[in-house]
């Protein structure tokens, strides 16, 4: 009977184990569709928020050539001398990809194009006609954007460009004088520079990236530098024929190029660098470049990364639960076998036996117990990363709308100013007005690098000679504040792994920050030194300190003690030092100064990797 037992017993436990393991296989495979749809729901949210980007560009350059055409209207002297009038506004317009300004007279003539430096020659190969028949039976105010295209010659050779017009008469009652028709004013603009500004550098997790498709199927953005401006079906085929990309080629033409938005996925044979037939998901937005019109004008936006990078993430986990399903189950068997053994032969050791498999239990438990408080703070922290990130969408949506004004202002504030006499007052004002704009400028890239993060370019390289820029370029700076920089660097200390640029960013914030914390003067001291595998830069200062609770803020963004600053400056320096893999600390007691640690790796880190 007790042989039967045992038998029965065994038998039982290992079919539960094996229905454990392919319910944990099922499981698996259930997680792996789940954070797919979810990765992918969220590429096409970065996919949407790329082509409003496109869309608010363009809509701010029509609202500029519009009224480019009333300043014309009510002052039509300009045009009495064009080639002195439009290159200031298109020097101006140049920041938005504008190439040049276009211009027909008013009852017709020729088309010129201008650009800050003047004229342009050159034979103009495209046709204007259709331009033309419109302005004479369209409306003032009205807009047409046509097509991307491609001149073979001419002044634009070589450039992707799209044409914007919009009609204007040089007076109030064009037919009392006697003008035919409305002059015609042009925009032509760099239609590769502007998908490049808003997709190149943009990310999906760890590998994705971005591209943009005109209407023609030419790829206006692209990270492989060589398909842009080529046809996006062409160009694949070139680079690996091998590969069958019958599913992509039917999704732009099916959907993407028709303006749809969605998520799918296709076959491609290369990612970056990787190379080989790979299996990549994508999400797909259109960008409504002009829609009032009857030839809308649509790009498409996608975001694309391997399958593997979310299905590798989702594995590794998995694959570690059912490690742990495994380990239980042969800890349960091998206990129970051990126990039944020892309870047959050995009772008066059956007590010291259980005490030993409950203490291992107790252990598991407490693993249990520890995992379980660790994914409770990691969904803590997704949350409060989520509701950074909303924060941080609707910041980039307000500095987008408001830099482009202020870029004009300060642009036309300075174009008058150089007309007017220095020592006047009218130029005085006229300067104030450039400086605020500069300075909100400043403030608005803050809020653009805290919300689209560059990727730090990692290598180990002389992290001394890094700070000492940073001395340098400071040190007269603070003495003419009545500030001391003393550098203390360790001539020893090993190649950091780290981005100049950015750990520059962070030492002159730093800097600054204490200098502009003693206003009576002082000295702030930068020490380098390593410690426990990480290169440290502690920048320390002999200024009033912080209270604990205003320490306890520091980091978090658009906190300020400040009358004037966004309260960005530590928060992009924290997200400096963690996208390095290392990290940055606050030591503070009032009265008694502040001192910031930043900590990177000496040898290659996981930050490295996700460069």
């Amino acid at each position: 009977m007790t042989r039967k037992f045992v038998i029965i017993t065994s038998s039982a436990l290992l079919l539960l184990g094996l229905v454990m393991w392919q319910l944990g296989l099922r499981a698996q495979g259930e997680l792996k569709a789940v954070a797919t749809e979810q990765f992918n729901r969220q590429q096409l949210i970065l996919a949407q928020k790329l082509a409003q980007d496109l869309e608010q560009h363009f809509s701010f350059l029509g609202a500029s050539l519009l009224e480019l055409s009333g300043i014309l209207h009510r002052h039509p002297a300009l045009m009495g001398e064009p080639e002195k009038a439009l290159p200031p506004f298109q020097e101006i317009l140049r920041q938005s990809e504008v190439l040049a300004i276009g211009y027909v007279p008013a009852g017709g003539g020729a088309v010129s194009f201008f650009n800050d430096k003047g004229l342009m020659s050159g034979p103009l190969v495209l046709d204007y006609g259709a331009f033309l028949d419109w302005a004479r039976g369209s409306e003032t105010g009205k807009l047409l954007t046509g097509r991307v295209e491609s001149p073979p010659q001419g002044p634009f050779a070589g450039k992707t460009i799209l044409r914007m017009a919009t009609r204007y008469w040089p007076h109030e009652a064009p037919v009392s004088v006697g003008v035919e028709g409305p002059g015609v004013l042009f925009f032509v603009v760099d239609a590769v520079a502007v998908a490049r500004r808003y997709a190149h550098d943009v990310r999906s997790g760890q590998t994705g990236y971005a591209w943009v498709i005109d209407q023609r199927g030419y790829f206006l953005d692209h990270y492989e530098e060589d398909f842009i401006a080529r046809d996006a079906f062409e160009v694949r085929k070139r680079r690996d024929p091998g590969i069958d990309f019958t599913r992509i080629d039917q999704l732009m033409r099916e959907k993407i190029m028709k303006g749809e938005e969605g998520v799918d996925w296709y076959v491609s044979g290369w990612h970056r660098g990787a190379q080989g037939e790979m299996r990549k998901l994508i999400a797909y937005a259109p960008a409504h470049i002009a829609t009032d019109q009857p030839d809308p004008v649509v790009w498409g936006v996608a975001l694309a990364a391997p399958v593997d990078e979310v299905e590798g993430i989702i594995g590794k986990v998995a694959l570690r639960e059912m490690f742990m399903v495994a380990v239980f189950q042969v800890v349960v068997f091998t206990g129970l076998a051990v126990t039944m053994y020892f309870a047959f032969r050995w009772s008066a050791n059956l007590k010291t036996e259980v005490e030993a498999r409950t203490a291992e239990l107790r252990e598991a438990r407490d693993r249990i117990r520890q995992n379980l408080q660790e994914l409770l703070e990691t969904q803590e922290r997704l949350i409060r990363s989520e509701r950074f990130a909303a924060v941080g969408e609707a910041a980039a949506h307000i500095s987008h709308e408001i830099r482009n004004p202020l870029m004009l202002m300060g642009g036309f504030a300075r174009q008058v100013r150089r007309s007017l006499p220095e020592d006047g007052r009218e130029a005085e004002k006229l300067r104030l007005i450039e400086e605020e704009a500069k300075r909100l400028e400043t403030m608005l890239e803050e809020v653009r690098d805290f919300t689209r993060p560059a990727a730090p370019k990692l290598a180990p390289r002389d992290l001394n000679a890094t700070v000492w820029d940073t001395v340098t370029l400071l040190e007269q700076e603070l003495a003419s504040r009545g500030v001391t920089l003393r550098a203390n660097l360790d001539k020893t200390l090993p190649p950091a792994v780290h981005d100049p640029g950015q750990v520059r960013q962070v030492v002159l914030n730093l800097v600054k920050n204490a200098a502009e914390a003693m206003t009576q003067g002082g000295a702030v001291t930068i020490v380098s030194r390593a410690r426990d595998g990480f290169a440290e830069v502690v920048v320390k200062d002999d200024g009033p300190g912080m209270a604990p609770e205003e320490a306890a803020k520091a980091f978090n963004p658009f906190y300020t003690t400040k009358e004037r600053g966004t309260g960005l400056g530590l928060a992009v320096c924290e997200r400096i030092a963690r996208d390095h893999g290392g990290a940055i600390r606050l030591d503070t007691e009032k009265g008694k100064g502040c001192a910031f640690t930043l900590s990177l790796p000496l040898e290659r880190r996981g930050a490295e990797q996700r460069a």
